[in-house]
């Protein structure tokens, strides 16, 4: 799956066949590498629909009974690695992941990780939104998610059922999402999940496992409401919380990243979201700039560049062109 570094979301995809080599190959090529078999007794139909938006893959699959694995072989082979979850609209499924086994029914989301082995099992034909993302958009640690993969996560979850109308609508009206529209959904939605499955691993860990996921919420809910500081730094953020400086390098060490790293990433989403809404165009760029942050015109536009593939003046004049393509 290839990551956008524009304002605009990737043209959406659709995909029907009644092979289900072909749907190997179409499933593989559109998540991560896998194996599929077919269970349909030689009837077997699958259809897809996608869209990768700001780096995030929404799907809609309908397919008759089949199973697909994710074998320690293709895990080797992949360059990049997701979290996926599962949203069960029709029909039942079973999840295998970490020596667990989830009962997937409508209603019900599911999270996996591609970087371990996983089977998914559809005995009856099914209907499911299907979500991929870069394992690093979200609060819980691999570790924390570890706690939670093949489980079930069911409507009678308060999130579960705020989140599943949003996924539900979204995955069936991707013509809806242009532009800037279509990056701020995405990050609400990114940050719905996030919180989904931070109160999932919190529920679901040791004692010691809750206090260090605490800890990084604290950290991270810190450094989003402080964003706008020049002077927010790893000593500012430990002195914040009480640790030390090498602990809170660590802690994100563990995750696959540093700080530093994570604090000019929330800052350039952040004025990506400005730069791209129309309510903001009065707003000079080093003024978004400097509210987030970046006092330094100049080292700002070198960071957003390579941060984003592109300089802030073309980011916004791409914003603007699809803002008034989805208007007029």
């Amino acid at each position: 799956m290839a990551a956008p570094n524009s304002a605009t979301a990737l043209p959406p995809v659709a995909f029907a066949t009644e092979s289900v080599l072909a749907w190997q190959r179409v499933v593989s090529s559109s998540f991560v590498p896998l194996v599929a078999d077919d269970l349909s007794d030689g009837h077997f139909a699958g259809t897809i629909r996608g869209r990768v938006i700001d780096g995030v893959f929404f799907s809609r699959l309908r397919v008759t009974p089949h199973e697909v694995h994710r074998t320690p072989a293709l895990i080797e082979a992949s360059e990049r690695l997701f979290y996926k979850i599962t949203l069960m609209v029709e029909g039942t499924g079973e999840l295998v992941q970490d020596h667990r086994s989830a009962l997937m029914l409508p209603g019900s989301i599911s999270v996996y990780d591609t970087a371990r082995p996983y089977a998914l099992r559809f005995a009856d034909p099914m209907d499911a939104v299907v979500i991929m993302f870069p394992r690093d958009l979200i609060d819980p640690s691999p570790d924390h998610v570890r706690a939670i993969t093949a489980i079930s996560l069911g409507p009678e979850e308060s999130l579960t059922r705020l989140v599943t109308p949003l996924l539900t609508e979204i995955s069936t009206d991707f013509a809806s999402l242009e532009g800037p529209t279509a990056t701020r959904v995405v990050r609400t939605t990114v940050e719905l999940i996030s919180a989904l499955l931070s109160t999932a691993a919190l529920a679901r860990t040791a004692e010691s496992d809750r206090e260090h996921l605490s800890l990084m919420l604290r950290i991270r809910e810190f450094i989003l409401a402080n964003l706008g500081d020049s002077e927010l730094n790893p000593d500012a953020v430990a002195g914040a919380v009480y640790i030390s400086t090498r602990h809170l390098h660590d802690l994100f060490h563990q995750q696959g990243t540093t700080v530093s790293a994570w604090i000019r990433e929330q800052r350039i989403e952040a004025i990506r979201g400005e730069l791209g809404n129309p309510m903001y165009t009065h707003r000079a760029i080093a003024e978004i700039a400097a509210s987030w942050g970046y006092p330094d015109a100049s080292h700002f536009s070198r960071t957003f560049r390579q941060q984003v593939g592109m300089s802030p003046s073309a980011f916004r004049r791409a914003a603007t062109r699809d803002q008034r393509s989805a208007t007029g």
